[in-house]
Order: C-alpha cells, then structure tokens, then sequence
C-alpha cells in the first residue's frame, strides 16, 4: 500500500496471486537411448541451449516471420507448472541434439489433465534414427507418470513427421490449417480467390 504501481510491483503481484507449482525436472529419471540421455530441463537452467534449439526450429519452420519469442512468458508458464520441455544430449560432448517442449493443463471441457505440443526438434545431423521417436516417447511415459491422459501433437507436413506420428500410435482427428496476413486492411486478407504466399498446413 501507498507505493507506485511499477511494472515490476506488477508482476510481484500477480506471481503472489499465482502461486508456483512447477513441475519440477528432477521427478522425472534420466533414460538412455545409443548415444543419447533423455532429461527434463527448465528453461532457466539451460537457457542458452534450450534458446538456441527454438530459434534453429523457428528458422527451419518459419523462415518468412519475424520471430520475437517472449522467453520471460515461456519462463512464466514453467513456473506456473502449464509448460515442460524434454531434452535429448548426445552423451560424448553433452551438447542439446534435441527437445520435445509441451504445453500442460487441464481440457477445459472433460477436466482431463492434458498436454498440446510447442515444439518437437532434432538437429539435422542426428535425424538418421530413431531419435526424435525414442524423444516423444520418453516425453510421453514422463507426462503419463505425472498424470496426464491425453496428448494432442501438430506434426508438419513437408518433413515426413506424420509417419513417425501414426507410427508412435496418434489418430489424425483434423486438419490443421494457417493464415498469415502482414498488412493493415481487412480487406487484403487472403481468400481462395486473390491466394496467399503465406497459405500453409501444419
């Protein structure tokens, strides 16, 4: 009381409205699969090569956007126990070779405790196994562990990954379809008719 209202006063207040309940890293064991260890990771604790991950997936998958990721809000989401991010390190240098980053919370229409997908992402040089699939089902026996009971990913077209996902066991239930406009006027929004360069399926 009696003190100005900064952004940073703010943002203590809100935390204090919202109490942290993270999922913590360590719950969960470590797995090891050929050359690779399986952990969770906060992003706080590895945030260089956790950061260095998204970018090198963003410029893969969105090379045309301009790319402004708000970190402090990721940071935000873990702290609040609503995201989680699964790693993959090479285990002779201990390097990031890939992350499964999951959005966590309940189905607001069942009340089921659930996760969506952020991001799936293996550096190109270790794409040649089975990584990426070994990645997503340790994410998955982590999040079964930790009560959730259903999973809902986006798997990208253009890169093949619908294969990994029927063989992981997903149902494709939907479309999953994007429109991106860049300019001011309702009226240049694309149609079917004046076409889109940015018209794409996810």
């Amino acid at each position: 009381m009696g003190e100005q209202l900064t952004v940073e006063l703010a943002t203590a207040i809100a935390r204090e409205a919202s109490p942290a309940s993270p999922i913590e890293a360590g719950r969960f064991p470590l797995e090891v699969f050929a050359d690779y260890r399986f952990r969770c990771e906060r992003l706080r604790d590895a945030s260089e090569e956790l950061e260095q991950q998204r970018l090198a997936y963003l410029a893969e998958t969105r090379p045309s956007d301009a790319i402004r990721v708000d970190w402090n809000r990721l940071n935000e989401l873990q702290r609040l126990g609503e995201h989680v991010i699964f790693t993959a390190r090479h285990r002779a240098t201990g390097a990031i070779v890939g992350s499964l980053w999951l959005f966590v919370g309940c189905d607001l229409d069942t009340g089921i405790y659930s996760v969506t997908d952020d991001m799936l992402y293996v550096v190109p040089a270790h794409r040649d196994g089975l990584l990426g699939v070994r990645l997503v089902q340790y994410g998955e026996r982590c999040i079964v562990a930790l009560g959730v009971r259903s999973a809902t990913f986006h798997f990208r077209l253009e890169n093949g990954a619908d294969r990994m996902a029927r063989f992981l066991g997903y149902e494709a239930i939907s479309t999953r379809v994007t429109k991106t406009h860049a300019g001011d006027s309702f009226a240049d929004v694309p149609t079917r008719h004046k076409g889109s360069t940015h018209d794409s399926f996810l």
